[in-house]
This record gives structure tokens, C-alpha cells and sequence, in this order.
């Protein structure tokens, strides 16, 4: 599965990929046929308008024909899709997109409720919180069915749509289908696998897809030139358009279980965390971090170490701390902000490296002997859980050790806790458990190779 930090960066105005590719490889596959069977409410988000057209315009379509209860949600009006237009402003734009979305839900679900939030176009990373916000004022239940961008889908927009109807789902029991939309333009059909591609075909009738294309050409502003001048260009171009033409929808089908958090924290979780705090988990202020933090250099097996990697490193307060005893650390974090304190924080430390990093996607292509996993394993949902420690083990150079350390209590945004991560550890058969250290709030766990003696006997005391 493609995660949002291996989406690669596209520009719409290159060269796709070619309908009749997808159509070969999709029809080698079998995807599962479903139906709205059970569902009494439809939840469609959209980034921008169009986007509901495109992914779920027949899906509404037959909704709406069977008296199903629907509700549209827009985050943005897509002001910014002409970013260099010479003839028409940003607010020239929202205006004209507004109309055309509501003239293309009177071709396919005229009676469904309609919102538009007025989110930024292209900042909607920044408002996660307020978008997740505003959507848990809907019900959902199990027999509600939520419809959104798909989070690989490349767009930073789709992304963080995605990730607030996982948000809206969570625990509710209702189904959530992710529609791609820029995943069409540019992914390779030959380099994605069977498991890859998406779960779910909505197959449209005759009348569904007569009702799609009509929404779908209400979007005059993407699909044709906004004028013959340089930065007017459509959007969505007849090739691109092809995509959503096809005579049913693909989705990407989850049904999360009561209680599951669906999905890693996104980076703008942590930009907007940060926010104006400097130090919001309290490293530089608390005795509870900095014992915890002696505690963590005590249980470091050696006195010395060649090359340490500490991904989510924040302000740079154990950075430091490492610095001292290894000839080289690469630290990480996911946003900007702690990043630069922590530059600041070292200053021209000898062998330190800062990176900006989303593990475990970005994990660094390098050998360490030391990996210190410091209150990160919890931002992930299982499956990144279970990709980031194979890839500190894979990473764990001979004589290597990984470090844990985690708080035990539920967060609420968390997908996991701190157990569930040492868990995880304990569970890999290439490691074993050098030192452990267990307390009501949190736990410390050190894991070795079978090439890593204990220190006594390193020392040569047995």
C-alpha cells in the first residue's frame, strides 16, 4: 500500500498514465463487488469541488435513487487550482466553484445536505484538528457509509481529508471507502501489486453513469480552459477525465473495529501540537522527563556507540544527551518546528545531523548500532507499527541495539499505546530483551541481537 509520504510529488499538467493501461490491469484483477445494502446515510467528503463527482458521482447517484439519507461535506472551493491565472482571482474562483458543485449534486443527489467548511485550498494539512472537528458533529453508526479522498492519494489535501474521515469513523462502526483521484495521473500500473490496488468496485447502471457524467461536466472550470492564456489551463483534461468514466467506482474499503483508531498521526497533527509552544511535552522543565531520560542513558548497554538514529527527536534534549556518547547521531522528527529548536539547541555539535523525516516511510537508508525509539511508536496505527520495526531491525547494524521507551496511559488520539509498541518488539524473534525497566507510567525496554552479550559479561565479570 502506498503510504502519503511515498506518494511522489506529480504536476497535473504531465503526461498520465494512459486509461487503457489501468483498464488492462484492473481488469486482470478481481476486486470485491459492493453494494450499499445496510446503508440508511451516506457521508461524501470532498478536498475541493469536483472531487465528489469524479470519485463517488455515481455512488451518489444511486444513493439518492434509493431514498438513502445523504449528506455532502466540502472542505475547500478549490480557489486555488489556478494558482497563476492571469483573469481570474482566488475569490473569482470560489465563487464560480460553488456554483458548479451545486449544480453538479442537482444532476446526482438534488435533495442531499450540503456544507462547505471554507478551508483553505491547499492548507488543509494546517486545519486537520478543525476539519476532524466539524465532522464529529455527524452521526455515524454501523449503518452509516463514509465516502473520502483516499490518503495515498498523493494531494496533501486528499491526505488530510482522508485521514478526518478515519478520524469520523473511529469506533462508530461505520464503513469508510477511500475514492483516489490523482493516484490515476501518476501511478504505474506495472509497479503496483494485486494488494495494491483498490479493494472495492461500485459497479453504475446506465442511469448512474448518465448522472455522473452530467455532474462531472458541471465542472466547467477544471475540465476546459478558463482562457487561451498562459496559467488558465484545465485541470482535469479529457485523458485525466477518462479515469472517471469507467462504467463503476474503485475504492479503497475498510471497516475499522469499535474502538480502532484508523491511521498514523499525520504530519499536521504535530505542526498544529507545536503550534506556538516551544516545549509542549515539558523535556527542558519536568523531573518526570528528565529522569526519564537518565534513566534511558543508564540502560544503554555500552559507554560508547558509532552511529545512533533517534527519529521523532523533537527539541533535541536527548539528542543532546546522545551526542555525548556516540561519534555520530542522525536525529529526526516529522515537523519543521522542534527541528530548528533542536538545530539551535546544538548548534555545530560534532557529528550531529537533523533531518525532517516521516517514519517509518522515510526510514534513512543506513546502519546504526544504536536506535533509540523514544515516544514514537504510538503515533503509528498497526501496520506502520509493524513496518517500522522491521526497519530498525533491518537497520541494526552488528552489535546493535534498539531502545524503547514509552508512556503507558491511553492518549486519545494515539492509535496505540505504549504496550502495544513493547509488544510488538517482544514479539520479533531476531531480537531479545537485554534490560527492561517497567513502571506504572511508562516502559523501557532495550533489545539486542544474539551477537549482544549482557554488560557483565562484556565486561568480562562472567
Amino acid at each position: 500500500m502506498v503510504t502519503p509520504a511515498q506518494a511522489p510529488r506529480f504536476d497535473h499538467r504531465d503526461a498520465g498514465t494512459d486509461e487503457l493501461v489501468w483498464d488492462v490491469r484492473l481488469d486482470a484483477e478481481a476486486a470485491s463487488i459492493v453494494n450499499l445494502a445496510g446503508v440508511s446515510r451516506l457521508i461524501v467528503l470532498a478536498a475541493h469541488p469536483d472531487d465528489e463527482s469524479l470519485g463517488a458521482g455515481g455512488l451518489l447517484a444511486a444513493a439518492s435513487s434509493a431514498g438513502i439519507e445523504i449528506h455532502v461535506w466540502v472542505a475547500t472551493l478549490g480557489e486555488a487550482s489556478h494558482p497563476g491565472s492571469p483573469t481570474h482571482e482566488p475569490a473569482d474562483l470560489a465563487r464560480i466553484r460553488r456554483r458548479e458543485l451545486y449544480a453538479a449534486l442537482g444532476e446526482v443527489a438534488p435533495r442531499a445536505s450540503v456544507r462547505i467548511l471554507g478551508l483553505p485550498d491547499g492548507g488543509l494539512e494546517r486545519h486537520l484538528s478543525a476539519l476532524t472537528r466539524d465532522l464529529h458533529t455527524l452521526t455515524c453508526d454501523a449503518a452509516t457509509l463514509v465516502v473520502a479522498p483516499w490518503r495515498g492519494d498523493g494531494h496533501p489535501d486528499h491526505q488530510a481529508a482522508g485521514h478526518a474521515a478515519a478520524a469520523l469513523v473511529s469506533g462508530t462502526g461505520a464503513r469508510l471507502w477511500e475514492y483516489p483521484i490523482w493516484w490515476w495521473h501518476w501511478a504505474i500500473p506495472s509497479q503496483v501489486e494485486a494488494a495494491d490496488l483498490p479493494t472495492a468496485k461500485f459497479v453504475l447502471g446506465p442511469d448512474e453513469l448518465r448522472k455522473k457524467r452530467a455532474a462531472m461536466r458541471a465542472h466547467v472550470s477544471q475540465l476546459l480552459p478558463l482562457s487561451p492564456a498562459a496559467g488558465d489551463e484545465c485541470i482535469v483534461p479529457p485523458d485525466f477525465a477518462a479515469h472517471f468514466d469507467r462504467p463503476y467506482e474503485s475504492y479503497f474499503e475498510s471497516a475499522p473495529a469499535p474502538g480502532l483508531q484508523v491511521g498514523s498521526l499525520p504530519r499536521a497533527f504535530f505542526d498544529e501540537f507545536y503550534g506556538d509552544r516551544a516545549d509542549p511535552w515539558g523535556f527542558e522543565t519536568r523531573w518526570y522527563e528528565a529522569r526519564k531520560r537518565a534513566l534511558t542513558l543508564a540502560a544503554l548497554p555500552r559507554k560508547r556507540f558509532a552511529a545512533a538514529f533517534e527519529p521523532g527527536c523533537s527539541i533535541g534534549v536527548l539528542t543532546a544527551e546522545l551526542a555525548a556518547r556516540c561519534d555520530t547521531v542522525l536525529a529526526t522528527d516529522i515537523a519543521e518546528k522542534p527541528l530548528s529548536a533542536a538545530r539551535q539547541r546544538l548548534g555545530d555539535a560534532l557529528g550531529v545531523r537533523f533531518e525532517q523525516r516521516a517514519v517509518p516511510a522515510e526510514w534513512p537508508e543506513a546502519l546504526f548500532d544504536l536506535i533509540v525509539l523514544s515516544e514514537i511508536g504510538y503515533y503509528c496505527d498497526t501496520p506502520d507499527l509493524a513496518l517500522l520495526i522491521s526497519r530498525a531491525v533491518s537497520s541494526l547494524a552488528p552489535g546493535g541495539v534498539i531502545l524503547a521507551c514509552h508512556w503507558r496511559h491511553p492518549v486519545a488520539d494515539y492509535p496505540l499505546r505504549g504496550d502495544d509498541v513493547h509488544a510488538a518488539l517482544r514479539e520479533r524473534s531476531e531480537l531479545s530483551v537485554l534490560a527492561s525497566h517497567v513502571e506504572e507510567d511508562f516502559l523501557l525496554d532495550v533489545f539486542a541481537g544474539p551477537d549482544v552479550a549482557s554488560v557483565a559479561r562484556s565486561e568480562g565479570l562472567l
